[in-house]
């Protein structure tokens, strides 16, 4: 197996139990799990989030509770650099901060400029293959607002596909080690710690450095008529892994975080309270459990950016969701001009790495192909009951269905139990 050298081992992030194993990579749990024969588990927080009532609603605003967020962060840090998209997430944690007169150090937006030919500029499409168009769209106005409101923020654009041509002559299938979950052919050097020269100066310096990630919406489901709140891995592995040597390099997501849990409890009380409303019970179809399909996440993010985020633009142009990993169509930039070059090759070599060494009972798979590692989740954590009903129809038309059942693990008052489905 390769040695991963310089992970970042900050269980804040998860992390995976094999036997008696920790893991930090995910590819190397699930190879090292293939090879044991041994099933991975995914560790988030639970020490902390198993303790709290879920079903007392924090009384402090939500506007408050991401100012003291972002004071907290400020309080810790020296350093302080959000990775921005221009998405709901990332301008709510720029505006937490701004907004409240919390410096932030640095605002960066990762873009690939030598990939853009023929593939952005079109504010018709939305499709997620056109998700380099958010950067005129959606990044460029808000990037734009912050140097003229807040010129000590420092705002870069940083053109990473630069970085991947210079290094196609070196690369081979071991990239796969730089990304948790996200096995596009660009995610590793798109949020390389060092891939800036300023940024390896300045983690050369010694300052406490915080790479801060808007991570994320809460993920809610309802079973048997209770609201659940949970964590998955898939989005909990968006933070670049290697900080090299530097402990003084953390990532941070804003969010998803044990210090401060309130901010997503807050968020599935503004979330349940929404859905509850008579108007709106009848979308409560998107939380049911199961609820993993990618046009069911992409209403209920929709709908959750508009209750959460008082302070975001609904209107802000954005693309749809990408519906895998290994195919990522955010990446259609890169599947259309870099076809030819020796990095193409390169990332498929490490998908097979990948499909070579891990069993296929831990892939998702489309049309009998793998297109991810399967996703994990944290236990359930119950948030409250449903009260009111959703109209019927006349009749149920849904025989198309398959009838699902199984087993969930869920902390309710505070107790681990098992809920059937």
């Amino acid at each position: 197996m390769y040695e991963i050298e310089g992970i970042d081992t900050n269980p804040k992030l998860g992390y995976y139990k094999v036997g008696d194993e920790t893991f930090y990579s995910k590819p190397q749990a699930f190879i090292y799990a293939t090879q044991v024969d041994k099933w991975p588990r995914w560790h988030f927080n639970t020490d902390v989030y198993a303790k709290i009532d879920w079903t007392v609603e924090p009384q402090t605003d939500i506007r408050e509770l991401y100012r003291l967020r972002a004071q907290q962060l400020r309080d810790k840090y020296d350093y302080i650099r959000l990775e921005c998209s221009g998405g709901s997430d990332s301008t709510t944690v720029a505006f937490a901060f701004l907004l409240n007169n919390i410096h932030i150090d640095e605002v960066i937006f990762r873009y690939p400029k030598t990939g853009e030919k023929d593939v952005a500029g079109d504010a018709l499409n939305t499709k997620a293959d056109n998700t380099l168009s958010e950067f005129d769209f959606a990044a460029k106005p808000l990037l734009n607002w912050i140097k003229t409101n807040y010129p000590n923020t420092l705002v870069r654009i940083h053109d990473f596909s630069e970085n991947m041509l210079d290094e196609q002559d070196t690369r081979d299938e071991s990239w796969v080690f730089e990304t948790r979950d996200w096995f596009q052919p660009a995610h590793g050097d798109k949020y390389d710690q060092f891939g800036v020269k300023e940024h390896k100066a300045l983690a050369e310096t010694g300052k406490s450095i915080c790479v801060l990630t808007g991570m994320e919406k809460p993920r809610m489901c309802i079973v048997n008529n209770e609201y659940f709140c949970y964590f998955s891995d898939y989005q909990a592995n968006s933070a670049h892994p290697i900080v090299g040597q530097h402990t003084n390099i953390t990532n941070e997501y804003f969010y998803w975080t044990p210090d401060f849990p309130e901010i997503t409890v807050k968020q599935t009380h503004m979330i349940k309270q929404w859905f509850e409303q008579p108007q709106n019970s009848y979308l409560k179809h998107l939380l049911y459990w199961p609820n993993h399909s990618v046009n069911q996440r992409t209403a209920y993010e929709q709908i959750v950016k508009s209750i959460i985020y008082p302070d975001y633009d609904q209107l802000t142009w954005q693309t749809a969701k990408p519906t895998n990993s290994f195919y990522n169509e955010m990446d259609h930039w890169f599947y259309h001009n870099f076809k030819d070059t020796k990095l193409y090759g390169a990332w498929q070599a490490g998908l097979k790495f990948l499909t070579n060494n891990i069993d296929k009972k831990y892939f998702t798979q489309e049309a009998g192909e793998p297109v991810g590692l399967i996703i994990s989740h944290s236990p359930f954590y119950y948030v409250g009951n449903t009260t009111s009903a959703a109209r019927m129809p006349a009749f149920t038309n849904q025989d198309y269905k398959q009838k699902i059942t199984g087993t969930i693990t869920a902390v309710k008052n505070k107790k681990v139990v098992q809920i059937n489905f």
